[in-house]
């Protein structure tokens, strides 16, 4: 029992209440909700109404929510053609994600094992391949403005962020998660429990079976633009071996593609290539995070069941899954080179033992505030403090821990390949179900055809660059 002094018991129950609402209310918009307003024009092609309001949630938004916020908005600039004010703002996000440090960092895992009530108070450090997959789009918005050097570097930084995962996520991860479970006893037993099991089996029991994670943190879309681009603009050779092993590695991680065996053939040979244009194609929208709650023990005698809300994957429907170019009297398929619930799905998954620990205890210590505010009330002797405590308890109780359900939601769900020998008149014919679209290719020996289509009726964003001049 908790022993409570009289005098104290209203203005305990008053403060607790107060507390318990202020907690449950901070951060209740989700970011589902928040991206809402420029989710519907992005899906639909409104690119520049979509970049209004996402940069309107980036400057009007929390502190804690910056590096999401500034990753969506680059996102979509990208998508306007608004290369700078993409770069811009992808360089608030890295430069946020910097500070915070990488998986060497204790501070990245601070986020994580954290014991909190609303996940979402809590300031978003970024994912491996948010830092990835931001050096990936920044290397795109410095090829659109012609500057290949930087795009470079761009490149060789994404494909640090994704050693530095390789290297110290998992060993982090684990020691996150033994912390835990030696500062909590109770853990295992909750975990152990057929209640547990049952709705953690609900929730992500098909979790390989949807999304199908890659093994490895290798995000292969961002190693085959880093070796196309290697290759393009490396006069002397010098970068072909790195551009294919890239490539190899690329292989490995999505298996045989007909795109990407072709890709690794033409770097290998011996030369300078004919004129080329290789044709990107993203689709659709990445995989969200929703609510799952479910009940747990608590081995608390008064309060023996407590609920838990934890963050699921789920796919987003929608978006095309193949197309062809035509370009004179040659017609090529495209390839996926990378599925992003894949890239996504894994680290989620690497991450799911250490977030389910900091759900269990910040719900059992929420439960524990609970059931002390009750007994405070019952004290008093006050039949109004009890039933407000009554009423708001069981307001706080019934909305458990609230899951963070901040994701990338505007990165593609997939993106396609594919590479065709440019035609004497300079004109290429996409079509399928990204719908059809005629481009002008740019001069130059090898150029690069970006198009983004998010739903297969609405229009798609197309920008075109040269990788290397005619000689």
């Amino acid at each position: 029992m908790v022993n409570v002094r009289p005098g104290c018991s209203i203005q305990l129950v008053v403060m607790f209440l107060s507390m318990s609402m202020a907690v449950f209310s901070f951060g209740c918009a989700n970011h589902n909700d928040r991206s809402r307003a420029y989710l519907v024009p992005f899906s639909d092609g409104q690119w520049t109404d979509a970049f209004d309001a996402a940069h309107s949630a980036a400057k009007n938004g929390p502190e804690r929510s910056l590096i999401i916020d500034h990753l969506e908005l680059g996102t979509v600039a990208l998508a306007a053609g608004m290369f700078a004010e993409s770069d811009r703002s992808f360089d608030v996000a890295w430069d946020a994600m910097q500070e915070i440090g990488g998986p060497e960092q204790d501070r990245f895992f601070d986020g994580l094992a954290g014991v909190v009530v609303n996940d979402r108070a809590v300031p978003y450090v970024g994912t491996f391949y948010d830092r990835v997959m931001c050096s990936g789009y920044q290397a795109l918005d410095a090829i659109a403005r012609g500057d290949l050097e930087t795009a470079r570097v761009l490149c060789r930084r994404a494909q640090r962020s994704q050693s530095n995962a390789e290297k110290y996520f998992e060993k982090k991860i684990s020691e996150a998660r033994s912390e835990i479970e030696s500062e909590n006893r109770d853990l295992g037993r909750i975990e152990s429990s057929s209640e547990f099991r049952e709705g953690y089996e609900n929730a992500y029991g098909d979790l390989e079976s949807r999304f199908s994670p890659y093994k490895g943190w290798t995000n292969p879309f961002v190693d085959w633009l880093t070796a196309i681009l290697l290759f393009a603009v490396d006069e002397s050779g010098s970068d072909r071996g790195e551009a294919e092993d890239l490539l190899r590695r690329v292989r490995g991680t999505i298996g045989p593609n007909p795109m990407v065996e072709s890709d690794l053939q033409l770097v290998s040979e011996i030369g300078r290539p004919q004129e080329l244009a290789w044709i990107i194609i993203e689709s659709g929208l990445a995989p969200k995070r929703v609510e799952e709650s479910f009940r747990i023990p608590a081995f608390i005698p008064e309060m023996p069941f407590i609920g838990l809300a934890l963050p699921r994957l789920v796919d987003v429907p929608g978006g095309g899954d193949s197309f062809q170019v035509t370009a004179g009297e040659h017609t090529v398929s495209s390839s996926v080179v990378c599925e992003m619930g894949s890239v996504i799905s894994h680290e989620f998954q690497e991450e799911l033992p250490l977030i389910t620990a900091r759900a269990i205890i910040s719900t059992v210590a929420k439960a524990a505030a609970t059931l002390a505010a009750n007994l405070v009330a019952q004290n008093s002797g006050d039949g109004w403090v009890q039933l407000a405590t009554l009423i708001g308890t069981n307001v706080y109780g019934y909305a458990t821990t609230i899951a963070d359900l901040r994701t990338w939601r505007t990165l593609p769900r997939r993106i396609m390949i594919a590479r065709i020998p440019i035609p004497s008149d300079r004109i290429l014919r996409i079509t399928g179900s990204c719908g059809e679209y005629t481009v002008n290719v740019p001069d130059g020996s090898l150029v690069l055809i970006h198009l983004r289509s998010v739903m297969q009726e609405s229009p798609a964003a197309i920008f075109q660059a040269t990788l290397r001049g005619t000689p």
